[in-house]
């Protein structure tokens, strides 16, 4: 569009509009396949997650009855000597938690790439307004 463009104000504006409404349903768009890419990131790492969990779980076992037969043959009864294993097992499992709930947390799958090209965008808008 040149400096010296003598059409109406009406179809400067509707013109202005038609761009608008273009460049938000392009930033839709991103914004879509943004969150599809981080929705199949976050299936991938979860399916990873719970194959991991399902081989070591009997690894687990074996090695907290390990720990409790050792911790029997240190002198404790068989009842403390299975507390202090499941505490253990308890533990290990509070901590694998945590990470995972840190690692699923809404703000890592957010749509950033989108979500600063409409920063970006509303910024330029306000400079030509």
């Amino acid at each position: 569009m040149s400096a010296t463009d003598s059409r109406p104000v009406s179809e400067l504006f509707g013109d202005a509009l038609k761009q608008l409404s273009k460049l938000m349903g392009n930033e839709l768009q991103l914004a879509r396949a943004e969150i599809a890419v981080k929705a199949s990131e976050a299936m991938s790492a979860v399916g990873l997650v719970v194959g991991a969990g399902i081989s070591l779980v009997p690894a687990l076992v074996l090695l907290l009855m390990a720990l409790a037969a050792w911790v029997e043959e240190l002198g404790a009864r068989s009842s403390i000597a299975h507390l202090i294993a499941g505490a253990v097992g308890l533990a290990i499992g509070g901590i694998l938690a945590g990470i995972g709930m840190h690692r699923l947390k809404a703000n890592s799958l957010a749509p950033k790439r989108t979500i600063q090209q409409l920063q970006r965008d509303v910024t330029v808008a306000k400079e030509h307004v």
